[in-house]
């Protein structure tokens, strides 16, 4: 029997000539494998001689988190924090364990008839001791598969309880079996005096198993259990089962029209009729109070120095437990100074009010997105939940091909193309890179191959790698890009289902062009105009981005999280003279300063930061 396939769309011809089919099936975390590459160098995640022991009470819905979990509350870094695993989320980012370690590579030791240990994520020790009198209770929420992989009836996810004086033992799990859409909430209550002491540690690990299946090229990711909202407090209830807050559950999407990315200079040529005007706030209330709603937008120019974009819109009242969908129109059109490429964030808050009991779900009022325009067209959003390929009995050359219309006349150089990596390389084939022209809306002559072609596995963080066509290809209409391949195996790549790109994708297995028939986008980009040369970079992350603080407007002190506490954050007046500068820490004094609007930077050599404005207000 076939195990860990997601077949989203099944055409079977059985007989003794041919048996093929179009597939899509779980795949590698690549994200990880390349991402962890940086961090791991720069970031010491194990044998920490220093382990701080955390207060009451402990909180992540994994808002203020990046790829792995927050190392100021967890150990170690096996779960994928994402926003695309998880289905009606509690809130915008989730937990995943799944079957591929913190490199996204598939672990090796993991059975096909049964299961074994695959991920964990383990809290650092907490001061617990209490009584338990005082009403302790922990509680998380978990969904299994979601838009992932949904674990078999022989895989778990499990929770262990921990202390200086006793070992790892299980206090709950969950068979697998059955694929969720919803989230489920689980609350323990802790009464037990031997585990209510100083240096308590929880952690969830899960049990998960490979495919048995007998091709190779499909042995990849799967078994995901998607947590949320984990808490651990005193003064509970077994009722408490619920948080009385608003918060996000979804990002903001492409303002551009058809696709996620277009070339900067083909954007600066031609853009009529590209930008969708119109962004969407996706929140949700997850307790029994009405709450008036603040939405707000700030577009910013990451490369350029052009006038950004901010608006406040009207207030609006969320009943209880009420999900909202709200668009509005932004006018706003993407104009910068920069040559080749531009980079915006699109930065959306929720504002509801300051009380104290809310103060720990501050992360979860704020989405950032980027509108990326660099030097290739994209229909994806750069995060693969599937694989996508041709597989079956005589489909050794069979072709793919992924139809592009550029807005304006430009030199195709190349593309850039997301293999998902499997057990033992099982997708590593030979394959021929084509580039055909169009002949009434399906692929016609070839006007360019590449012979000799390997799937391979980028160094960057985003997955994808550049496969050049040695020759530069003027086009000026319809015209696709993809690939013939030279054996039956599937060559599994990256596939994005939450964009919708199947009326440009087309397969040839029997001599006749086929349409697509499975929702999603490819990861195939195709590039145009230039060839960006890589540059060796010890930043971990290249994009400017964002730290946090707290509180903001500040009175006596502030918080700073960022990815180091050997950041120096350094705060300027208005005039650029430097007031105060400081190693990251859990508390800066700016006791000493005036009243008044202050600009804060923030120095690393593992991000580029962007400069934030402080308000200290008395």
């Amino acid at each position: 029997m076939m195990k860990k396939l997601s077949f989203l769309y099944i055409s079977i011809l059985i007989s003794v000539i041919s048996i093929a089919q179009e597939y899509t099936v779980d795949y590698g975390n690549m994200f990880l494998q390349q991402y962890s590459r940086n961090y791991f160098n720069k970031i010491s995640l194990k044998n920490d001689p220093v382990v701080d022991t955390l207060e009451l009470p402990f909180f992540d819905d994994f808002s203020a988190s990046y790829v792995y979990p927050d190392s100021t509350k967890w150990l170690d870094k096996y779960a994928f924090i994402n926003n695309t695993y998880a289905i009606n989320p509690m809130t915008y980012m989730t937990a995943t364990l799944d079957a591929a370690d913190e490199f996204g590579n598939i672990y090796t030791h993991l059975p096909s008839l049964s299961s074994a240990i695959a991920d964990y994520l383990t809290s650092k020790p907490i001061n617990l001791a209490v009584s338990p009198s005082d009403s302790v209770y922990f509680s998380f929420f978990y969904q299994a598969g979601g838009n992932g992989n949904k674990p078999e009836a022989g895989d778990s996810l499990v929770v262990q309880f921990k202390t200086p004086d006793l070992p790892w033992r299980s206090v709950w799990h969950v068979a697998g079996g059955n694929a969720m859409s919803e989230f489920k909430n689980v609350l323990i209550p802790i009464t037990d005096t031997l585990l209510l002491v100083k240096g308590f540690q929880f952690r969830f690990l899960n049990y998960a198993s490979i495919s048995s299946n007998y091709e190779p090229s499909w042995i990849s990711n799967c078994d995901h259990w998607n947590i949320d909202f984990v808490m651990l407090d005193t003064a509970r209830t077994y009722k408490d089962t619920i948080a009385n807050d608003v918060a996000f559950i979804k990002n903001f999407g492409s303002m551009l029209n058809g696709f996620e990315a277009v070339p900067w200079k083909h954007y600066k040529a031609n853009h009529s009729g590209l930008i969708n005007d119109t962004l969407t706030w996706v929140y949700r209330n997850t307790g029994p109070d009405i709450f008036a709603i603040n939405r707000q937008i700030e577009i910013i120019d990451l490369y350029g120095n052009n006038s950004g974009f901010s608006m406040n819109d009207d207030n609006e009242n969320i009943q209880a437990f009420e999900t909202i969908s709200y668009s509005r129109r932004i006018p706003y059109v993407f104009n910068s100074n920069s040559e080749d490429s531009a980079r915006f964030l699109l930065k959306g808050y929720i504002t509801t009010d300051d009380a104290a009991e809310r103060f720990r779900y501050r992360w979860n009022d704020t989405i950032r997105y980027y509108q990326k325009f660099e030097n290739y067209y994209a229909y994806d959003d750069g995060t693969a939940e599937k694989g996508y390929g041709i597989s079956g009995q005589n489909t050794k050359y069979a072709s793919l091909a992924y139809q592009f219309k550029p807005i304006t006349n430009g030199r195709l150089y190349g593309v850039y193309i997301y293999f998902n990596k499997v057990l033992n390389e099982g997708n590593k084939k030979y394959f021929f890179l084509n580039v055909w022209e169009d002949n009434g809306g399906v692929p016609g002559d070839t006007i360019f191959q590449k012979l000799g072609v390997l799937p391979e596995y980028s160094d960057e963080i985003n997955g994808f790698v550049y496969y050049p066509l040695d020759t530069v290809l003027n086009i000026n209409d319809v015209f696709y890009i993809g690939w013939t391949k030279t054996t039956d195996d599937m060559l599994n790549c990256g596939f994005d289902i939450h964009n919708d790109a199947s009326q440009h994708l087309f397969y040839n297995v029997d001599g006749t062009w086929q349409n697509s028939s499975i929702f999603g986008a490819l990861m195939v980009r195709p590039v145009f105009e230039y060839e960006i040369k890589k540059q060796q970079s010890n930043v971990l992350v290249d994009n400017f981005v964002e730290f946090q603080i707290y509180p903001n407007p500040a009175n006596e002190f502030i918080n700073i999280e960022s990815f180091s506490d050997n950041d120096i954050v350094q705060i300027y007046d208005f005039t650029g003279k430097l007031i105060l500068s400081s190693k990251v820490k859990s508390q800066i004094d700016i006791s000493a300063l005036s009243s008044g609007m202050y600009v804060v930077k923030l120095n690393s050599n593992l991000a580029n930061y962007k400069t934030q404005k402080l308000l200290i207000a008395r």
